[in-house]
């Protein structure tokens, strides 16, 4: 063992400061090969990319080899340079411009700051990123770090267009990050950054009360506090004025191009153009859609499709195909809305058929968009929502035959990707069997040959289930099938709960007989309040016995919560758990899970 110790305490001495070591065992070449590589000049070509706004983006690439050299140098920083900072969301493994945006998505949020770092990759030198190898946790020796800064870095900066920018960068920003996040706090804001751009929101109500130290806002002029451009300054950057603004919630209030109002999501103009491309495309074809907008585009003239034609280019200097710019756009629209977005899965679904009709015709190159079959109307509806009955042998006194009884009746529905939910209250039996009064539960052993079925009315076919999860205090539970599942779609959630005044459709199987359908009876939210520690609200139509368990969704079908509880004349409500309450006990429970799982193995 100690041998082993001495001999990568040894290698790990080398590898910081002796350049021939480093250069092999690091980047796999010999160190004169690697001296020819980056000296006078590292190899790159440059080329010009038009930004939205039209003003040009110089990027630098590194050549093949160097590209190389430079993604094997990168995965050596990643292995000692550890966890980045909470604030950091840019080029970061798990996080991205959505986790950003999210950081700032809250009811507290009321002024949202957005700062933008001048020329960013340009600020950030040749001895900035030596410095920064040379200090913990790299402690390069001056050589070794002067040869990994030459590779990194092109006529004395670090170019746009290395893959090893982006985290030599977040490493560069650590101290700033530390001293806005001091910063930050101090004020009771929150401050993150992704790449050049920085944002604070702040919980203050009133303009004049904003952290002068940060901002003020006066006479609809927004004016930089002196301790933020102090610090920005400090660590060598520059603050783009043109790109500074201040924004409240009375208007909307956006992050890294997304919106956080209620929750992420894109602007609006964003989702009709893509419904303008997707008709245009099914009204005149592919070859016309597609020429339209290559004349569109090169003449800079909004089509009747689009209120301003999408100004993207790549590297041929030409307008890439629609059918790539609609795939590429509708993943952003997943990304950022989440993967069972109603919205998202419609345009998706079209998108792809779409496609298939051109291929039909023809061979028609083209990648499907992802699709989860969520519930997205009525008809899909009647086949994620199932009457759930659980019976049993149950032979009272006096009888020398057990009687085979429906001992409760409820509804449960298919949602997202963790089985049926349904009330714990379905379970459990209490009431006269034969004139004695019983009570039961479905795991209990007091009852013979039980038996947990869900049935779906529309098929008329049944299926054994079983309990995987349950929760008498907030009276939800979990069942699964303990057989081949039918084919269903599944309920996605509202992102944003519901708010009083609201219109939404209560599902379920009231009193339910053989040869009845599924009920969907529209009411609107009359109350929203919190009971127990838990989020609630009262609907205007009644919770009748079997309803429970049944989701109530809005107009699009998104699951806003669960019926749980039907009013009688002298108490009670006709009351369903929210939606945020649910997700919060599945997440709670997935992470359980998870975490026995890891113990056991």
């Amino acid at each position: 063992m100690t041998t082993t110790l001495s001999t990568i305490s040894l290698n790990d001495i080398l590898l910081r400061h002796d350049v021939h070591h480093m250069s092999s065992k690091i980047l796999g070449v010999p160190y004169s090969t690697l001296k020819a590589l980056i000296y006078p000049l590292p190899p790159y070509k440059s080329f010009v990319i038009t930004k939205r706004n039209g003003s040009p983006r110089l990027i630098q690439e590194p050549r093949r080899a160097l590209k190389e050299l430079q993604y094997k140098a990168l995965d050596y920083f990643y292995e000692q340079c550890g966890l980045p900072k909470p604030c950091v969301h840019g080029f970061t493994k798990d996080r991205s411009i959505v986790s950003n945006a999210k950081s700032h998505c809250s009811d507290q949020t009321q002024h949202l700051l957005n700062l933008d770092l001048e020329d960013f990759f340009p600020s950030i030198t040749f001895y900035r990123v030596r410095g920064v190898l040379q200090k913990k946790p790299f402690e390069l020796s001056h050589q070794v770090a002067t040869v990994l800064a030459h590779l990194c870095t092109f006529k004395g900066v670090l170019p746009q267009g290395a893959p090893t920018s982006p985290l030599l960068s977040n490493l560069i920003c650590r101290s700033m990050d530390r001293d806005l996040m001091s910063l930050a706090k101090r004020h009771r804001a929150t401050y993150t950054r992704y790449a050049d751009d920085l944002t604070f929101s702040f919980s203050v109500r009133r303009s004049e009360s904003l952290p002068s130290n940060i901002c003020s806002f006066d006479g609809g002029n927004l004016t930089l506090g002196n301790e933020l451009q102090a610090i920005i300054a400090a660590h060598s950057f520059r603050i783009n004025a043109e790109k500074t603004r201040l924004s409240t919630r009375l208007h909307r209030l956006e992050v890294t191009g997304i919106t956080i109002n209620e929750f992420p999501n894109v602007r609006r103009v964003f989702i009709d153009q893509i419904r303008g491309a997707l008709n245009a495309w099914e009204k005149y074809g592919y070859n016309l859609a597609q020429k339209d907008w290559e004349r569109r585009i090169t003449d800079g003239v909004a089509s009747a499709y689009e209120k301003r034609p999408w100004k993207r280019q790549i590297r041929a200097n030409s307008p890439p195909d629609l059918k790539n710019v609609l795939w590429g756009k509708l993943l952003y629209v997943r990304m950022v809305r989440g993967k069972d977005d109603v919205i998202y899965t419609r345009l998706a679904e079209r998108y792809n058929a779409i496609c298939e009709t051109e291929d039909a015709k023809g061979p028609f190159a083209f990648s499907r968009l992802p699709v989860e079959l969520i519930v997205r109307n009525a008809q899909d509806a009647e086949r994620a929502v199932f009457v759930v009955e659980w019976s049993g042998d149950y032979q009272p006194e006096g009888n020398t035959a057990p009687l085979d009884v429906v001992l409760s009746q409820g509804t449960a529905f298919a949602y997202k990707d963790v089985g049926l939910v349904t009330c714990d209250h379905v379970l459990s039996y209490s009431g006269k069997i034969g004139g004695v009064t019983y009570t039961t539960d479905v795991q209990s052993s007091d009852v013979i040959n039980k038996t947990l079925t869900v049935r779906n009315p529309v098929t008329g076919a049944s299926w054994r289930v079983k309990v995987v999860h349950r929760d008498a205090t907030r009276d939800l539970a979990i069942l699964v099938f303990d057989e081949a599942p039918p084919a269903h779609r599944h309920f996605s959630s509202m992102v944003a709960p519901m708010n009083q005044g609201m219109r939404g459709i209560l599902m379920g199987f009231p009193n339910w007989s053989p040869g009845r359908r599924v009920n969907q009876t529209k009411a609107d939210v009359l109350s929203c309040y919190a009971r127990s520690a838990l989020k609630r609200f009262e609907i205007s139509t009644n919770i009748r016995q079997g309803n429970s368990g049944g989701p109530f969704v809005d107009e699009s079908y998104r699951v806003a919560g669960v019926a749980q509880q039907g009013a009688r004349q002298d108490a009670g409500n006709d009351e369903c758990l929210c939606v945020t309450d649910l997700d919060a006990w599945i997440a709670q429970w997935k992470a359980s899970a998870m975490g026995t799982m890891a113990a056991s193995s």
